[in-house]
């Protein structure tokens, strides 16, 4: 779960009067002012200890106080057209001609999905299913929408009798670190490396492990520099203006293949 999610998810359960609930309202209506906080003014301002704000910071995914800040830093500098994948002048087609904007992004979606179609290969994908199936731990890895689908196909594999984890903290991914070898498996979905921006110092220490890896992205192709046991591109160009379509297709072909073709279940 990303930060964002795991912050609305705790303001949405716990109540009002809980530590974590004071420090998640403030975070939520101070995001300019994160960046410029030392850990001390965060404390002193919320009336905490910084062994608190500590353990806040680790509760919402965080190696250290600093990966927190910096979260925040570039959540402040994209603007509302980066986070939503548009450039100017769809802004203004959507304000000013919503049906032709309407109609233009369901055809890029439609585009998307048929280079996926296309890009995505059944011998890779049937490769990966065999490397999960047969590895002895497999955790599924992502950020955001990624995680989701992440989680998606952590519970199909579980109906296929295979037993996957999907790390939704820093806790989580320090423990794959140290409970994990080169008998197992680390999938990472990530469209565009933002993954590992977010969690740089974990994958600097993955790199470093004998652990096996494997890469699922819309063609981030820097990412062949890095020792990937396995790398599938779900298109032949970047889909910038439509998110996870790609990541979402490949996904349900993958868990249907898996229920299907790599399982003892039989029509």
């Amino acid at each position: 779960m990303d930060p964002i999610t795991k912050l609305f998810s705790y303001l949405n359960k716990e109540k009002s009067s809980s530590t974590y609930y004071v420090l998640t309202k403030y975070v939520l209506n101070n995001i300019k002012l994160l960046p410029t906080l030392s850990i001390s003014d965060f404390a002193s301002k919320n009336f905490v200890s910084k062994a608190t704000i500590t353990r806040f910071v680790h509760f919402l995914g965080f190696d250290d106080y600093l990966s927190f800040k910096n979260y925040f830093y570039q959540m402040e500098n994209n603007s509302k057209l980066s986070f939503l994948k548009m450039n100017n002048e769809e802004i203004k087609l959507i304000q000013d001609n919503p049906e032709t904007y309407l109609e233009q992004y369901s055809n890029q979606i439609i585009d998307s999905i048929k280079d996926a179609r296309e890009s995505i290969k059944i011998d890779e994908m049937d490769k990966l299913i065999s490397n999960v199936m047969a590895a002895k731990k497999v955790a599924f890895l992502g950020y955001s929408d990624s995680q989701i689908i992440a989680k998606d196909i952590q519970l199909a594999l579980l109906i296929v009798g295979k037993d996957v984890v999907v790390a939704e903290s820093s806790t989580k991914l320090k423990d794959i670190l140290d409970s994990f070898d080169e008998n197992d498996l680390i999938v990472i979905l990530s469209n565009y490396g933002t993954f590992f921006k977010i969690y740089s110092s974990f994958y600097e220490q993955l790199l470093a492990s004998p652990i096996p890896l494997t890469l699922i992205t819309q063609n981030y192709t820097s990412m062949d520099l890095f020792r990937f046991k396995q790398t599938i591109y779900l298109t032949s160009k970047r889909q910038l203006s439509v998110g996870n379509y790609p990541m979402r297709l490949f996904s349900e072909v993958f868990v249907r293949r898996a229920m299907f073709n790599f399982s003892n279940e039989k029509l």
